[in-house]
């Protein structure tokens, strides 16, 4: 079987569906499958014009305008990655389409007058294209099957972790906070650093490590000194350093306005880091009983639930066996991997 995957997203990823598309590729090709990408960035990137200068837009454009990158070499299937910052494939193509939705406009930007939420009606078009869509989630796949699109069937993303959990907890820091996204509003990125300015004064022997790149950049370096050399931006950092990261951690902060899964607090679970999160969509999903959810936007709460994990070595253990516990039973890549397969191979016969 030949499979081409359509993603503005690639290695190395920026965001969570570079890393699925990542994970994917390579537990596909371990059962056989041929798998070539087609990326608006990335190693698989491909050349397109910037008339919007928004890049998975313009990138969505130009397959729009001739889709022949994603029929060379006559693939099976075309598999695109659709949410925010994916690709919106409009163009009937000559073979199936499967999605994958990592979440959805709607969900993403619930005010009526957010300027990305008129995407949503290209996004349902695009779903409603597809011989089938592929949710990493229950709440995302109820988000699509509202859009009037049923034929969605939710396929969670593996995670690998054998390799995030190799370093065992030889290294773990107790006081050591971390985020690890883009560092955007939508991503919470200003509300960790703020949690952890807060807890790096009031609490001696707390440090923080922001990693990440995006638009809020420049507003964390500025305000870097404020925390006397407690806090450490990293910026975007290697597959090794952040396995690193992930072992060193003893509390992952993830304040996300919302998710379609959670991918990197699925894989500080995998690596034994107790999270904290905001009960939002995509986050229920992925943390559930093994993490900490305060209210979505409850800075204060933010604060408290993470001091009071730090203060807690036996209940940061807990959480820690339980989250690695929950990822290796539900997101083995071999079993997702095996689930897509079933739908390319059902979209074919069909």
């Amino acid at each position: 079987m030949k499979v081409c995957i359509a993603s503005y997203d690639d290695d190395p990823p920026e965001g969570g569906q570079g890393v699925y598309v990542r994970g994917l590729r390579a537990a596909l090709a371990e059962r056989g499958v041929e798998v070539r990408t087609v990326a608006g960035r990335g190693a698989n990137a491909m050349q397109y014009r910037r008339l919007l200068h928004r890049a998975p837009l313009d990138f969505s454009l130009a397959l729009r305008r001739d889709p022949s990158p994603l029929l060379r070499d006559n693939p099976d299937v075309v598999h695109a990655q659709g949410g925010p910052g994916g690709v919106l494939l409009l163009r009937p193509l000559p073979v199936p389409l499967v999605y994958t939705a990592h979440h959805t406009y709607r969900q993403a930007y619930p005010l009526l007058l957010a300027p990305k939420r008129a995407l949503a009606p290209l996004e349902r078009r695009a779903y409603a294209r597809a011989a089938a869509v592929i949710a990493v989630s229950p709440s995302t796949a109820d988000a699509v099957r509202a859009m009037g699109v049923p034929h969605v069937e939710v396929v969670p993303p593996g995670i690998d972790v054998d390799r995030l959990s190799a370093f065992g907890e030889s290294r773990r820091e107790p006081g050591m906070m971390l985020f690890v996204g883009r560092m955007e509003r939508e991503k919470g990125a200003l509300a960790a650093f703020a949690a952890m300015l807060i807890l790096t004064q009031k609490r001696p022997g707390t440090r923080g490590v922001m990693v990440g790149r995006g638009s809020l950049e420049r507003v964390v370096r500025l305000n870097l000194g404020r925390a006397g050399g407690a806090i450490e931006y990293r910026g975007a950092v290697s597959d090794e350093e952040l396995r690193s990261l992930y072992a060193r951690a003893s509390v992952l902060l993830m304040p996300s306005r919302y998710e379609g899964l959670g991918l990197v607090a699925l894989e500080a679970m995998a690596a034994g880091v107790a999270v904290v999160a905001y009960d939002v969509t995509g986050l229920r999903d992925a943390v559930g009983d093994a993490g900490v959810l305060v209210p979505a936007e409850d800075s204060e709460g933010l604060v408290a639930a993470t001091r009071a994990l730090l203060d807690d070595p036996a209940r940061r253990a807990e959480l820690a066996a339980s989250g690695r516990e929950r990822v290796a039973r539900e997101h083995s890549w071999a079993v997702a991997a095996a689930r897509v397969e079933e739908v390319y191979r059902a979209v074919i016969a069909s």
